[in-house]
């Protein structure tokens, strides 16, 4: 986990504050649970759980549609919190429209109910799906001096 710090304008950076890889099939709740503590102290417990229905919903979507694990990050920032969640498949993610006869497929739909902002970046071993949340709080708690 890095440091929370200030360049030396004295604004604050980005911060990572966690990096987790997962395997195939393995099960969110593990992860959301890592998640939920990285993200505690930057969060508003309402901001926090609609962090981890974001961080269920990528996890998810890797385990189950792709055949290798991925790797979760989540990256901090003053107002913002982002959630990355890397994985070796260079099939694009496709947002289904609402089925009421089709279980699942509706958590892109939630992503982007919650967040501000999501997408995907296509990278040379895969790709990235990320979401970015606005947060009720300005900086972790404690770090005001």
């Amino acid at each position: 986990m890095m440091d929370v710090g200030r360049g030396e304008t004295g604004v604050q950076r980005a911060v990572e504050v966690m990096r987790w890889s997962f395997a195939h099939g393995e099960p969110a709740g593990p992860l959301r649970r890592c998640a939920q503590a990285a993200f505690a102290p930057w969060l508003t417990p309402d901001d926090l759980d609609d962090a981890m229905v974001v961080v269920s919903e990528l996890v998810q979507n890797v385990t189950q549609h792709t055949s290798g694990g991925g790797e979760l990050v989540l990256v901090a920032e003053a107002r913002t919190v982002t959630i990355e969640v890397r994985d070796h498949s260079p099939v694009l993610p496709e947002v289904q429209p609402p089925d009421a006869h089709r279980l699942g497929g509706r958590g892109l739909l939630l992503v982007a109910g919650i967040t501000v902002a999501w997408g995907v970046r296509p990278e040379e071993s895969g790709k990235v799906v990320w979401a970015r949340l606005s947060t009720s709080a300005a900086e972790p708690a404690g770090a005001a001096a």
